[in-house]
């Protein structure tokens, strides 16, 4: 299979994500990289997502730009043939310290509301619970199936403003797209990300 690989990124991209991309187990697919850089986020994951039909890719590997994926992710991701499978990411609060929240929502009759610890993820692990239906989350790390942007609307990722003052990411917007569509989005726990901030990175 052919697969892009591509970060999204205003500025720059950490050495350690490079590193841990060079690193990764390719499972012998044929496998592109690239990266966007200068646009704001929505509109480099957009470009990014037209460039995987553009060169025939069968699947897209997003991962943000302070995102060091372990070196088995792709292997991981592959399993279950989903259409869309996050990873899990370790997110930081709004003082920039890690809270062992992460960035992926759970199910349920709710809007992003509640979101897996990271104590949650390590114990779905341990018990063999790998590929977990999702609410949606954060694109830390993502493998989607090219197809599937044949089957939501442009753009497929937005930021929207509403006049509440709520707001919702480019990210979440495509999983609302996914789901309106139909498309479910599955988690694997064992796709822990580390997440870099500055001089710190915080492995999962």
């Amino acid at each position: 299979m052919k697969i892009l690989i591509a970060i999204p990124t205003f500025e720059n991209i950490y050495p350690d994500v490079f590193k841990a991309v060079y690193d990764l187990d390719k499972c012998g697919h044929d496998c592109v990289f690239e990266y966007i850089r200068g646009y704001d986020c929505a509109y480099a994951r957009n470009l990014i997502a037209k460039r995987s039909m553009e060169i025939g890719a069968d699947y897209l590997l997003m991962l943000d730009s302070d995102i060091v994926l372990p070196n088995q992710a792709l292997r991981w991701f592959l399993e279950g043939n989903k259409d869309v499978t996050l990873g899990f990411t370790a997110r930081r609060n709004t003082e920039n310290l890690y809270d062992g929240i992460t960035a992926t929502y759970k199910t349920g009759e709710f809007d992003y509301v509640h979101r897996f610890t990271c104590q949650e993820v390590k114990e779905m692990q341990e018990r063999g619970e790998y590929k977990v239906l999702v609410h949606g989350g954060g694109m830390g790390s993502a493998l989607i199936k090219t197809s599937v942007f044949q089957r939501i609307d442009y753009p497929y990722f937005q930021w929207r403003d509403y006049r509440n003052g709520e707001v919702l990411s480019e990210d979440l917007h495509f999983c609302e797209m996914c789901k309106g569509a139909g498309i479910e989005i599955y988690g694997d726990t064992r796709v822990t990300n580390g997440h870099i901030f500055r001089y710190t990175q915080e492995v999962f």
